[in-house]
C-alpha cells in the first residue's frame, strides 16, 4: 500500500487471494490470471482478455443488433457494469482527520508514485557528509526533528511537503519551531503519515445522500471527492461504437466542402490566402484537441463539429493546432487569416450600428414589428446571433492566447484584440449570473449553458495571463465576472446523454457565483464546508487571488503591510484546502486527470512570490537589454528590494518546490517533454521563481560574509539545505570549491541552481515566449559566471 494513502475496501483477489487498496490495481492482477483462460463469443471465437472479447462483440455484432451476453469472470470484481447505479469502491468517500498531516491523495497510476497529492510532516534525514559545514545542523538546533524517513525517497528534498502547512501561515513562528511542534505519528500497520481515522466502507448512492461516504458532523468537513474521469460505465452495442469512432477533429469530404465553400465566400478579406488540405487541417485541429484545448477547455469535444463553427474560429483552432505540430510558419498563415476574418466581423458590426444610428438600419423596415409579432423570428434571429459572437469571442480567445505567448512583435496585436474580446463578453453577459441550480436543463441546453459560461471565464483567464506576463492590469475585473463557476470536468466530458447523466447525478455540484466563492476566500472561509468545487473552479479562484495581490501591490506602491500578507496568505492556504478536494488535482504533470489541477500549482506559487516581493516580474525579465537583465540580478540593485522574513521563507519554500518536480522527472526528460504536457504559466512560474530563490541566496551570502553563518535563521539554513539536496540529485558538474568560503558557498549554490533553471528550459518549445524564458536563465546564469 503506497504510504499516506487512505484505505479503501477492495475486495482481495479471486484467484490467489492478494489484497489491493485500488480497484483498478486488482482489475489488473486479475488479467494476469484471466489470461490463461479464454473468453468465448457466441459466435465460436475465442480471446485471451475480455476486452478484446468486448472489442469483438461491438465490432462484430452490433451493428447487426446481434450482442454477446457478459461474460461473468472475477475481473468485474469492483467495478462498474453497464447501467448500474453502485459507485466503485475505487470511488468511495474517503475519511479525513483534520490536520497538517492528513490529506486526500489525487487517482494516479503506478507511474506517478514519486508525485503524491499529499500533506505531511517533512522528513529530516542524516545530512550528507558531502555537503558544505554551513548546512550541517547542529543537534542543539534540531532536538526534536525524529519524523521518519520519506514515503516516497529518502532524500531530504523530496520529503518536503509539496504545500506550505496551515501553521506556516503565522509569520510569527520559525520554520525551525513549526517542525518543533509536528508529532510524530508511525505505527507499523500505516504509513508514516496515513490518517488514523479508520477506513468506511463505500456507501450505497440513493436520493437522499449528497455524496456517497459523506461524513455530516464532522470537526471538519470530509473531503469529499468529485467524480473521476476513470469513472466510466461500460458501454456496449451501438453507444460504444459511436464512442469510440467519434473524434472532435474528424472531418469528412462533404465537410470540407463546407468549409471551402465558407471561406469563398469570405475571400475578399483573405487576400491570397488558401485553406490547407483537408489531411493537413485534420491534422492541425488535432492538434489543437491533443496539445491546447485541455488548458483552456471552452469547446465541448462530444458535440463539436468542424462543419457548423465560424470560420475563424476553425481557423484559428488550425493555427494554434499547427504550431502544437512544430508548423509554425503554416499557423502563422492560419493566424493572419482568422485575423483578417475578425477584422471583417469587427467592421461589419460598426457599419451596422452606425447604420441603425442614421436610420438605415434594416430593424427600421415598417414591416419589423409584424415580423416580430408573428413566430417571434427576431428572437430566433438573436439567438443565431449570440450564438455567432459566442463563437467570435472564443475564436478571440484563441488569437489572443497565441500572440500573447508567441513571437515578441504580436505582443500589440495581442493587446489591441483583448480590448476586443472585452467588449464582447461584456456584451454577451458576463456580468450577468447564469444561475441554473432550479433548473432542469436537458444535455443539449446544459451544454451550451456550460460553454457560455466557460467561454466568458477563460477570456478573464486569458486576460489575467496577459496581466502576468505584461505587468498591465488585466481587461476584465474580479468584480465583473458575475456568473457561476464551471461543473467538474467527468460532467463536461462525458460523451453522451446516459454518461452525463451519471456524472451529474453522483457530483451534485451546487452552482456558486466565482465573486461571492472568491470573496469567502478573502473573509478566511474555508469554501468546501458544504460541497466540493472542481478542478476548473480552483484554477478559476486562483486567478482571482493572483488579480487580488496584483491590485494591492499597485495600491501600496511598495511593501505590503504584514496584517494584509497574513490574511492573502490565509486565502491561499483554504483555497489550498479546495484543491485538495478536488479528485482530478494532482502533482504529475502527466496526470491522466488533465493538467487543470497541476496548471493551477504554478499561479499559486506566483501567487506567493508576487504577495512577498517583487522581484522577478516577467515583463522585465524578458527585456532582451542584457544591461537590464543584470541590473535584477546585480547583489543589491536599487529597484528590487527583499528583506528577510518568516514570510519571504513561505516564497522561498515554493520556488524550492517547483524546482523539485522538474528534478524528480528528469532534467533532461522535462526540457525534451515539456512542451506536451506543461503549460505557459510553469514556464513563468519558473522564470520568477529561478530569480527569486537566485537573489535570496545572494543576499544570504551576502549577510555571511559581513556577519557569518551565526546571522542565518534555522529555516533559512534548512531551505539552503533543501535546495543543496535539489541540486546534487541534478548531476550538474561544478567545480568542488575547496576551501571557499561560506559565503561563496552559497554563491556557488546560486550559480549552479541558475544553470539548473536553465537546462529545464533548454528544449524546443510550441510558442516563442517560452524560448524567450528559456534564454533569459541561460542568460541569467552566464552572467553569474
Amino acid at each position: 500500500m503506497t504510504p499516506g494513502r487512505p484505505k479503501v475496501h477492495v475486495p482481495p483477489c479471486t484467484f490467489c487471494g492478494k489484497t489491493f487498496n485500488r480497484a483498478h490495481h486488482l482489475r489488473r492482477h486479475e488479467r494476469i490470471h484471466t489470461q490463461e483462460k479464454p473468453f468465448h463469443c457466441h459466435c465460436g471465437r475465442t480471446f485471451s482478455r475480455q476486452d478484446l472479447l468486448r472489442r469483438h462483440d461491438r465490432l462484430s455484432h452490433s451493428s447487426t443488433g446481434l450482442q454477446s451476453p457478459p461474460e461473468k469472470s472475477p475481473s468485474n470484481t469492483g467495478s462498474l457494469s453497464a447501467g448500474s447505479d453502485q459507485l466503485d469502491p475505487y470511488h468511495s468517500t474517503l475519511p479525513v482527520t483534520p490536520g497538517v498531516g492528513n490529506a486526500i491523495t489525487a487517482s494516479m497510476p503506478s507511474a506517478t508514485a514519486p508525485f503524491p497529492n499529499i500533506i505531511t510532516p517533512t522528513a529530516w534525514d542524516e545530512p550528507s557528509p558531502a555537503l558544505p559545514t554551513f548546512f550541517q545542523p547542529t543537534p542543539a538546533s534540531f532536538p526534536e526533528m525524529d519524523l521518519g524517513l520519506d514515503p516516497i525517497c529518502d532524500n531530504f528534498a523530496f520529503a518536503f511537503p509539496n504545500f506550505v502547512p496551515s501553521q506556516f501561515l503565522d509569520t510569527e513562528l520559525s520554520l525551525g519551531d513549526l517542525l518543533k511542534q509536528v508529532p510524530a505519528q508511525r505505527q507499523e500497520s500505516q504509513g508514516p503519515w496515513q490518517s488514523t481515522a479508520p477506513a468506511r466502507p463505500p456507501a450505497p448512492l440513493d436520493d437522499t445522500t449528497d455524496y456517497p461516504g459523506e461524513l455530516p458532523n464532522s470537526e471538519h468537513q470530509t473531503q469529499r471527492r468529485l467524480p473521476s474521469l476513470d469513472d466510466q460505465p461500460h458501454k456496449n452495442g451501438l453507444e460504444a461504437q459511436l464512442d469510440t469512432t467519434g473524434c472532435p477533429w474528424a472531418m469528412s469530404a462533404g465537410a470540407y466542402k463546407t468549409i471551402v465553400d465558407k471561406l469563398s465566400a469570405k475571400q475578399s478579406a483573405l487576400a491570397d490566402f488558401s485553406l490547407p488540405s483537408r489531411c493537413a487541417l485534420v491534422r492541425y485541429l488535432e492538434g489543437y484537441f491533443r496539445g491546447f484545448h485541455d488548458h483552456l477547455p471552452f469547446l465541448h469535444v462530444a458535440t463539436f463539429r468542424v462543419e457548423t463553427v465560424e470560420l475563424e474560429l476553425l481557423l484559428a483552432m488550425a493555427a494554434v493546432g499547427a504550431l502544437h505540430r512544430y508548423e509554425h510558419h503554416k499557423g502563422h498563415q492560419l493566424y493572419v487569416a482568422a485575423r483578417s476574418l475578425t477584422d471583417q466581423n469587427t467592421q461589419d458590426r460598426r457599419r451596422r450600428l452606425v447604420g441603425q444610428l442614421v436610420g438605415r438600419s434594416p430593424h427600421a423596415s415598417p414591416f419589423s414589428d409584424s415580423r416580430r409579432n408573428s413566430r417571434n423570428p427576431a428572437a430566433d434571429e438573436t439567438a443565431e446571433d449570440n450564438t455567432r459572437d459566442l463563437q467570435r469571442a472564443q475564436a478571440l480567445i484563441v488569437l489572443t492566447a497565441m500572440s500573447a505567448w508567441g513571437e515578441e512583435v504580436l505582443a500589440q496585436d495581442s493587446l489591441a484584440m483583448s480590448s476586443q474580446l472585452a467588449v464582447l463578453v461584456r456584451t454577451l453577459g458576463i456580468q450577468e449570473t447564469d444561475n441554473c441550480a432550479d433548473a432542469k436543463l436537458s444535455w443539449p441546453v446544459w451544454v451550451a449553458h456550460e460553454q457560455r459560461r466557460r467561454t466568458f471565464i477563460i477570456a478573464y483567464v486569458v486576460f489575467n495571463l496577459q496581466s502576468i506576463i505584461f505587468n498591465i492590469p488585466p481587461q476584465i475585473m474580479n468584480s465583473e465576472v458575475a456568473v457561476c463557476l464551471p461543473s467538474c470536468e467527468a460532467e463536461w466530458r462525458a460523451s453522451s446523454l446516459a454518461e452525463w447523466e451519471r456524472h451529474r447525478s453522483v457530483s451534485r455540484l451546487h452552482e456558486r457565483s466565482f465573486n461571492s466563492t472568491l470573496n469567502e476566500l478573502l473573509k478566511g472561509n474555508d469554501i468546501t464546508t458544504h460541497s466540493l468545487i472542481s478542478p476548473f473552479s480552483n484554477f478559476i479562484l486562483i486567478h482571482g487571488l493572483v488579480q487580488r495581490i496584483y491590485f494591492e501591490r499597485q495600491a501600496a506602491g511598495g511593501s505590503l503591510r504584514p496584517p494584509l500578507i497574513e490574511s492573502l496568505e490565509l486565502a491561499l492556504k483554504n483555497w489550498q484546502i479546495s484543491w485538495e478536494g478536488s479528485w482530478e488535482s494532482s502533482l504529475d504533470p502527466y496526470s491522466p486527470q488533465g493538467p487543470l489541477g497541476f496548471n493551477a500549482t504554478a499561479l499559486l506559487r506566483l501567487a506567493y512570490i508576487r504577495l512577498n516581493c517583487r522581484t522577478g516580474l516577467c515583463h522585465e525579465l524578458l527585456s532582451s537589454d542584457t544591461t537590464r537583465l543584470k541590473a535584477l540580478i546585480a547583489p543589491n540593485p536599487p529597484l528590487d528590494h527583499i528583506s528577510r522574513s518568516p514570510s519571504l521563507n513561505r516564497a522561498i519554500l515554493q520556488c524550492i518546490h517547483a524546482l523539485s518536480i522538474p528534478v524528480r522527472v528528469g532534467i533532461a526528460y522535462v526540457a525534451r517533454t515539456q512542451t506536451l504536457s506543461w503549460s505557459v504559466q510553469h514556464s513563468i512560474c519558473h522564470l520568477e521563481c529561478a530569480v527569486l530563490l537566485i537573489r535570496w541566496m545572494q543576499m544570504l551570502a551576502s549577510d555571511v560574509a559581513a556577519h557569518g553563518m551565526a546571522s542565518l535563521r534555522e529555516d533559512e539554513r534548512k531551505l539552503l539545505r533543501m535546495a543543496e539536496y535539489l541540486i546534487q540529485e541534478t548531476n550538474v558538474e561544478e567545480d568542488d570549491g575547496e576551501g571557499d568560503s561560506e559565503a561563496n558557498k552559497i554563491l556557488r549554490l546560486a550559480r549552479t541552481t541558475a544553470h539548473v533553471w536553465a537546462e529545464i528550459s533548454s528544449g524546443i518549445h510550441v510558442f516563442d515566449l517560452v524560448r524567450r524564458i528559456g534564454e533569459a536563465l541561460r542568460g541569467i546564469a552566464d552572467v553569474l559566471e
